[in-house]
């Protein structure tokens, strides 16, 4: 599966009194860069997969290694963004966000063997639903946190439905589209999230990465349905 919700680990109150706190401007911009590199990584990721060269590194075995390796490096990232946030750790969460981001799209995307073309499309179009969620989630908050849970149990079922299907061979672009829906609204609901917390440094990193897992399954979902078209 494509889908790998974040953690959606609030910042610890009680450990944000030992990181110092940013100015809005700043924490907003540390943000923005981090995600920023998150689309630059995945980027990078997409297009290095949809090569030849990675195609006849997967049919020699040869990048399997990459592959799951990637994959492991980025549960670790998860697990050690969660200890930074309790801690309010800098250097800790930024090493994190590093390996979720940096290593992500190496460990997923190689089943995403498309043109650039559609490369293309998929980053103008997750680009611009993370734009029109983030400003929604400012905007409308109250609507996002009640959504929240009701979208969390729509995408534990969706995936259900998509195991079984599966081994159906049915096509499943209808559960892609649902799954987009559902990732554009925590695209929302973490946008207001880190408009609430303390503007520290960690809190920022915490933040850009929950962001960073939305945004990439909303990415991967398009790629598939693109990918359908030929």
């Amino acid at each position: 599966m494509n889908d790998i919700q974040g953690y959606q680990n609030g910042p610890i109150e009680t450990g944000a009194s030992r990181a110092k706190e940013m100015s809005p401007r700043a924490y907003n911009l540390v943000m923005s860069a981090l995600i920023f590199l998150g689309f630059c990584a995945m980027g990078a990721g997409a297009y290095f997969t949809s090569t030849m060269s990675f195609a006849r590194m997967m049919m020699s075995g040869a990048a399997l290694p990459l592959v799951f390796g990637s994959f492991i490096l980025t549960i670790v990232g998860m697990v050690m963004m969660s200890a930074a946030a309790s801690k309010q750790s800098v250097g800790l969460s930024l090493v994190a966000t590093c390996l979720c981001e940096h290593l992500w799209p190496d460990g997923v995307v190689w089943s995403c063997q498309l043109r650039p073309a559609y490369i293309n499309t998929a980053f103008i179009a997750t680009a611009a639903i993370t734009f029109v969620f983030g400003a929604l989630g400012v905007t409308f908050p109250k609507f996002f946190q009640r959504v929240y849970g009701i979208g969390f149990g729509i995408l534990l079922a969706t995936i259900l439905v998509e195991i079984v299907l599966m081994f159906m061979g049915v096509s499943q672009s209808i559960t892609d589209l649902i799954v987009i829906v559902v990732f554009a609204g925590f695209i929302g609901y973490d946008t207001y999230v880190a408009t609430t917390v303390p503007p520290t440094l960690p809190n920022a990193v915490l933040m850009a990465s929950n962001l960073f897992v939305d945004i990439i399954n909303v990415f991967l979902r398009i790629l598939n349905i693109l990918g359908r078209r030929d």
